[in-house]
């Protein structure tokens, strides 16, 4: 009887998380969207779980429109292949990478036959939505506003251009962002219903392979010769020196909570740090530091 109420009310939680998709709101409920089909997923058998899925999409196609059903579809698949690698007792990493890389693909799936059937071209919708949102700008002696910024209609054109080529590192790390939410809101609540899921081990013990340095460096390297331009090389350069310049962020916060443990610090410091290193990038050095030497087998044995 417990199961079935929580499941009800898990269920009206995501039709309530859907129906916010038509709201200004989906920018923040968006990255909480796959913990009530995760919760679902796993606690249910398929055909009830399925016997819950179908009037939430009911009521949303009535309330929303058929279009948000599919949105609604695209959330809900990575949420079950998450809940089926939880039952499958995969690690969480896994379970976090299945569902950020499934968010990827469909998104890749749905740009594809967006452009083969609907001739969509994004590119021309970014762009766009910049000169709308630059039009209000306007002062009353007609220069724009958004002129005297320097926001013309050419550096538009290429602020959009940047933005469309940018949007693998965007996607990889929004996708992640939504995946790791869902499973750290997932695992407590499942454990609170008696569903075992494995955890991440602790940010402290993270080590990322010492090959993303000599990558980071090739790809600094290459950007040197090969210059500004919008070929593949410099679109694939322009995503990757983000991305790994986010994983060292990563490897650094790691640092810093191991740094925490060992000398026993307040657990607060370290979030301190890592909020001055998203404001002052070049502290992310320390990461490369941490993976290319044995920063960490200093400190420990310093420690004794």
């Amino acid at each position: 009887m417990k199961l079935r109420w929580t499941s009800i009310a898990w269920s009206i939680v995501y039709l309530l998380l859907l129906l916010s998709l038509k709201s200004p709101l989906i920018v923040i409920t968006s990255f909480f969207m796959l913990l009530p089909g995760l919760v679902l997923f796993t606690l249910l058998p398929i055909r009830s779980f399925i016997v819950h899925i179908i009037p939430i999409l009911v009521i949303v196609a009535l309330l929303a429109g058929p279009a948000y059903v599919l949105l609604s579809i695209y959330f809900l698949i990575p949420s079950m292949l998450m809940g089926l690698a939880y039952k499958r007792r995969a690690a969480a990493f896994k379970a976090i990478a299945i569902g950020a890389g499934t968010i990827l693909v469909e998104f890749l799936i749905v740009l594809l036959l967006s452009k083969a059937l609907f001739d969509f071209n994004l590119s021309e919708l970014i762009e766009s939505t910049f000169n709308m949102t630059a039009a209000p700008l306007e002062g009353m002696s007609g220069e724009t506003v958004a002129g005297s910024m320097g926001l013309t209609s050419d550096a538009i054109e290429q602020l959009s251009q940047l933005t469309v080529r940018l949007l693998p590192f965007t996607l990889s790390v929004c996708a992640l962002v939504i995946a790791w939410v869902g499973h750290a809101l997932a695992r407590p609540t499942l454990a609170s219903l008696g569903q075992v899921v494995p955890k991440l081990q602790p940010l402290r013990t993270w080590r990322l392979p010492r090959s993303l340095v000599w990558y980071y460096l090739v790809a600094l390297l290459l950007s040197m010769f090969v210059g500004s331009g919008s070929g593949f090389l410099n679109t694939v350069l322009l995503n990757m020196i983000p991305m790994l310049g986010f994983c060292f962020m990563i490897q650094t916060a790691s640092f810093f909570f191991f740094l925490a443990y060992e000398r026993k610090w307040n657990a607060f410091i370290p979030i301190v740090l890592i909020i001055v290193m998203l404001f002052f990038q070049p502290l992310r050095i320390i990461g490369i530091l941490d993976i290319l030497f044995p920063l960490r087998d200093k400190i420990s044995r310093s420690g004794r």
